[in-house]
C-alpha cells in the first residue's frame, strides 16, 4: 500500500541525474535495491517514452537512501558519472539555491568602443 504522505515528506527519497538514456526503471531499481527496500522507482520520460536523464528512488528508510547517496553519487553508470542526492521540492530548491534568474554571472556588452 503506497502512502502519498510518506512520499511527500521527502524521507527516504533520492534524486538521480545525468542518467544514460539506456537506463530504464528496472535497471534503476536493480542498481539501488542493494541498499534497502524500495517503495517506488521512476526514470522521468518524455511523451515518446525516452529517458530525460534523471529519476527518483523512494526507499523505505532514510538510512537506505543515505547509503545509496554516499555509495552511488559520482559513480559511473553506463559510462556516465551520476549525481545522487536527497530529493528537494521546488520550494526547498528556491530557498536553498535562489531563483535561477537572480544568480546570473555573465554580462553581454554590445557596441563597446570602436572596432579597429
Amino acid at each position: 500500500q503506497r502512502d502519498p504522505s510518506l512520499r511527500k515528506s521527502g524521507v527516504g527519497n533520492v534524486f538521480i541525474k545525468n542518467l544514460d538514456k539506456s537506463i530504464d526503471n528496472k535497471s534503476l531499481y536493480d542498481t539501488f535495491s542493494v541498499f534497502g527496500n524500495i517503495l517506488s522507482c521512476k526514470v522521468a520520460t518524455d511523451e515518446r517514452n525516452t529517458s530525460k536523464g534523471y529519476g527518483f528512488v523512494h526507499f523505505e528508510t532514510q538510512e537506505s537512501s543515505d547509503q545509496a547517496s554516499i555509495k552511488v553519487n559520482g559513480m559511473l553508470l553506463n559510462d556516465k558519472k551520476v549525481f545522487v542526492g536527497r530529493f528537494m521540492t521546488r520550494k526547498e530548491r528556491m530557498e536553498t539555491l535562489g531563483h535561477p534568474a537572480t544568480r546570473f554571472t555573465n554580462i553581454y556588452v554590445k557596441n563597446f568602443g570602436e572596432a579597429n
